[in-house]
């Protein structure tokens, strides 16, 4: 090394040294507090805000609120867009389960609301910002979704052609919305998490590979349910497509959360049905 080149280990050892200097001059509540305030910040920052269930079930509310309307409304006129996987939720959620249990179910969801709202205020990231962030993120990804999935099938990219379609719009937003949020819920919140569950308590896997097994059997099960609607046969081009799509769903959940891979769902639902639809 000649005497023009900075000693880099000189300095980093100089900077350790100086660090714990000051960390054996503060008293031990002091430095307690420091790391606790450490943890904070780092909760703060917006990759960890984004993909938390906190933030997650905030970001979702306007999805689930959109819905929830489009069935107490007119559930009939978006009943031809919802997809298979969430068709038993075409009827008013009351049929379904019952007045009590509608009013248990709406009750548990305002406590999480409050609680969600309160958590992140209390980190002091309940923040406008954050939220742009993720709905950028998302309708990014839903840009991406399409191609990245056909291009295993076509070997190619391919984007458009975009023509707009906005026939029967509030029936297409309706069913998105639910889509984006009742098949993540489904697929990749309770499906991933119990694959993950069994694949390392009961077979021993490592978390990466749980994480693969799971993606893959949701992507398979996700993909096969959307064949249940008697009105679409089954076939290898559309189940292979949704069986990529499905995956790339689970990676944005794994990665970025629950809340982007739900709002990503929805906005690709609403892009394919208002501006690639025939």
């Amino acid at each position: 090394m000649s005497d023009a080149e900075p000693d880099y280990e000189e300095e980093h050892e100089n900077e350790r040294a100086l660090r714990s200097g000051e960390e054996a001059a503060l008293t031990p509540e002091e430095q307690e507090e420091a790391l606790e305030e450490q943890l904070r910040v780092e909760k703060r920052r917006y990759f960890n805000v984004s993909r938390s269930l906190a933030a997650s079930f905030l970001f979702v509310l306007p999805l689930l609120a959109i819905y929830e309307l489009g069935i107490l409304t007119d559930i009939s006129a978006a009943a031809v867009w919802v997809k298979a996987p969430i068709s038993w939720l075409q009827r008013h959620p009351v049929e379904i389960l019952g007045a009590d249990t509608t009013v248990i179910l709406n009750a548990v969801f305002i406590v999480l609301m409050v609680l969600a709202a309160w958590r992140l205020g209390r980190l002091g990231a309940l923040r406008a910002r954050t939220f742009l962030g993720m709905l950028t993120e998302s309708g990014l990804y839903a840009l991406l979704v399409g191609p990245i999935a056909l291009f295993p099938l076509v070997g190619r990219w391919e984007f458009g052609p975009f023509t707009a379609n906005f026939s029967h719009f509030w029936p297409k937003i309706v069913a998105s919305c639910g889509a984006g949020v009742y098949e993540e819920l489904l697929f990749r919140l309770l499906l991933m998490g119990i694959v993950v569950f069994l694949a390392k308590e009961v077979g021993g896997l490592r978390t990466f590979s749980a994480g693969l097994l799971a993606l893959f059997v949701s992507g398979v099960v996700f993909s096969a349910a959307h064949f249940l609607s008697p009105a679409e046969s089954p076939n290898y081009t559309a189940f292979m497509f949704r069986l990529v799509a499905g995956m790339i769903f689970g990676v944005i959940y794994l990665t970025r959360g629950f809340g982007i891979a739900a709002w990503t769902h929805a906005l690709y639902d609403i892009y394919v049905l208002c501006f690639l639809a025939e």
